[in-house]
C-alpha cells in the first residue's frame, strides 16, 4: 500500500489500484497514523489530531467506530488495534511524507543535491491540499512543518546547485519563489547569486533592495548578516565568479584592510620562506585578520587552491 499526501491525497494498493477514503476524517485519521508507520500511536494523540479541541463525549468509542470505517476501506490487516492505540501496518517508504523527510536528512548528512531533488519531486501540489480536517491545530501544525521542510529543502538544492555553477538555470524558479516569500533571505541571497551569475547585477540588486524595504516596512528589521554579505560581495564583483574557479575557502570580508601593507608584505615573506609562520599577539590585535589578508595576498601563486 502506497499513501500519498504530498499532493492530492491517494492510497494505492500493492495490486496497482486505488482504496477510497471519504471524509475529512477518515483521511485525517488515516495521515496520523501514516505518519508513524509501523507504531502504536497513541488514543489520546489520535483524538486530539481528528477533534481538536472539541472532541466528542465518548471520544473512545468515536474514535473506535472511525477506525473500523477505515479498516473497511483498506487492505485486510492494515490497522492493528493496541491496548493503548492503533498502529498502521506499512513501510516508512510507503508514505511519501516519511519518504521525503528520510531524503531531505540524508541530503543534509551527505550534502548530496540529486537526494534534494529526489525528495522535492515526491511534492505533487500542496501537503494534505484536500484533506480538510478542520479545528486540529495537531493537523495544521503538521502541514506547517512539513511545507517548511520543504522551502528549507528547495533552498539547501539551490544553494548546492549554484555553488556548482549553475546558477543561471535557476533565475526563473528563483524568482517566483521570492515573489510568493518575498522575506525569506535565504531565498532572496540565492536569486542574487543567481542573477549575478548570468551577468544581471543590477536587477539581483534591485532584489536586494525591495527585499530591504520590505524587512523594514513588515517587521522593522534590517537585512540579516548573511544576506548583507551576499550584498557587500555583489557590489565587490565577486558574485559573478564560478565558484568551481574560486578555490579557496579564505572568506570575504566585508570591510577593507587599511594600513597594514607593510605588516601583510612581511608576513608574505615568513609564509613564502617558512613551512610555519606563528602570530602573536594579545587578543584583538587582529591576528586573524591579518592572517587571512595575507592568505588573499597568495592566492594568485597557489593554482590548486
Amino acid at each position: 500500500m502506497q499513501i500519498a499526501m504530498l499532493g492530492p491525497f491517494e492510497v494505492r494498493t500493492d495490486d496497482g489500484g486505488s482504496a477510497d477514503v471519504p471524509g475529512a476524517r477518515l483521511r485525517g485519521l488515516l495521515i496520523a497514523l501514516a505518519l508513524e508507520p509501523g507504531r502504536v500511536v497513541p488514543k489520546a494523540s489520535l483524538v486530539d489530531w481528528i477533534w481538536g479541541e472539541q472532541p466528542p463525549a465518548d471520544a473512545t468509542n468515536a474514535l473506535q467506530r472511525l477506525v473500523s470505517r477505515l479498516r473497511k476501506v483498506l487492505p485486510e490487516g492494515a490497522v492493528e488495534g493496541q491496548t493503548d492505540g492503533y498502529r498502521l501496518k506499512v513501510e516508512p517508504d510507503a508514505v511519501d511524507a516519511v519518504r521525503f523527510q528520510r531524503l531531505v536528512g540524508q541530503a543534509r548528512d551527505g550534502a548530496d543535491p540529486q537526494r534534494l531533488r529526489e525528495a522535492l519531486a515526491l511534492w505533487r501540489g500542496a501537503a494534505m491540499q484536500d484533506v480538510g480536517l478542520q479545528d486540529s491545530e495537531s493537523f495544521e501544525a503538521a502541514i506547517t512543518r512539513l511545507e517548511a521542510l520543504r522551502l528549507t529543502a528547495m533552498e539547501d538544492r539551490f544553494d548546492a546547485e549554484i555553488e556548482v555553477g549553475q546558477g543561471a538555470d535557476l533565475v526563473t524558479e528563483l524568482t517566483d519563489l521570492v515573489a510568493a516569500h518575498p522575506m525569506r533571505e535565504r531565498l532572496v541571497a540565492a536569486l542574487m547569486r543567481a542573477l549575478a551569475a548570468t551577468g544581471r547585477d543590477t536587477e539581483a540588486l534591485l532584489v536586494y533592495q525591495r527585499t530591504r524595504e520590505a524587512l523594514a516596512d513588515e517587521l522593522g528589521v534590517d537585512p540579516s548578516p548573511e544576506l548583507s554579505a551576499v550584498h557587500v560581495a555583489l557590489l565587490r564583483g565577486e558574485l559573478g565568479r564560478r565558484e568551481e574557479n574560486r578555490k579557496t575557502n579564505v572568506r570575504a570580508e566585508l570591510t577593507t584592510f587599511v594600513g597594514k601593507d607593510a605588516d601583510v608584505a612581511t608576513v608574505r615573506e615568513l609564509v613564502t620562506g617558512h613551512r610555519l609562520t606563528t602570530l602573536i599577539g594579545p587578543g584583538g590585535s587582529g591576528k586573524t585578520r591579518l592572517a587571512s589578508e595575507t592568505a588573499r595576498t597568495l592566492l594568485g601563486d597557489l593554482p590548486d587552491g
